[in-house]
């Protein structure tokens, strides 16, 4: 009897020492961007779902420093939509289901000559929203975000960036939706400009660990089961 309860200490203290091990071994990783054409260097919008007055038109300079030959452009009202399933051959459902975040950055030009900072365009600040949403793998929304903006910025614009945390589980798909209002509608697409979206994700690989260290503690009961 001795010797079992021994054997069952060591038993507990690798277990520990493997547990703590393998658990160092977990990483909180970010994707690349996960969206298709956020550039709109094909020259159209291929990749995006469109409502209402948008157009991929030339772009007349450089934006924060990144080369652009297009962008994207809002009219009197209108909207771009993706979606993104984030399970691949290296991502399963089990990683996702220790809960995800995604963060967008879209650049923005947005400028009207009613407002301080005209480089272009007429009447008030034109509105801009961003709205993030995660979804399951049937479509149902399981968390949401919205930003709604009408900052003013230079003619070489600015980035802004929106975060989209859920714990839960179960997250299969995200999605964006990017949408503009002319102020000084009806015009013919005097809303804001948009140019390279980034769509990345945070995860964490946690899931093989943890399975590992269940494993490990159904083996040890066992063991005093049959011991």
């Amino acid at each position: 009897m001795k010797k079992l309860i021994i054997l069952g200490i060591f038993l507990w203290l690798m277990l520990s020492w493997f547990a703590s091990s393998v658990g160092l071994k977990a990483e909180e990783i970010t994707t690349g961007n996960l969206l298709t054409n956020g550039n709109f260097e094909t020259g159209n919008d291929n990749g995006w779902t469109t409502s209402g007055d948008t157009a991929v038109i030339s772009d007349c300079c450089e934006l924060n420093g990144v080369d652009s030959d297009y962008d994207l452009e809002f009219g009197d009202s209108g909207s771009i939509s993706q979606d993104v399933t984030l399970t691949t051959n290296s991502i399963t459902q089990e990683m996702l289901n220790n809960g995800i975040s995604v963060s967008q950055v879209t650049e923005v030009q947005n400028g009207e000559c009613s407002v301080s900072g005209c480089w272009g365009g007429q009447g008030a600040a034109d509105t801009f929203t961003i709205n993030l949403n995660i979804k399951d793998s049937s479509g149902v929304v399981l968390a949401t975000m919205t930003s709604v903006r009408t900052d003013v910025t230079g003619i070489n614009g600015a980035n802004f960036t929106d975060t989209l945390i859920y714990a839960g589980a179960n997250s299969n798909v995200a999605n964006t939706i990017i949408s503009g209002t002319d102020a000084n509608a009806p015009a013919s697409l005097g809303g804001a400009n948009i140019d390279n979206v980034s769509l990345t994700m945070t995860y964490n690989n946690v899931v093989l660990q943890v399975e590992t260290k269940e494993a490990l503690k159904t083996n040890l009961i066992n063991y005093f089961l049959t011991a």
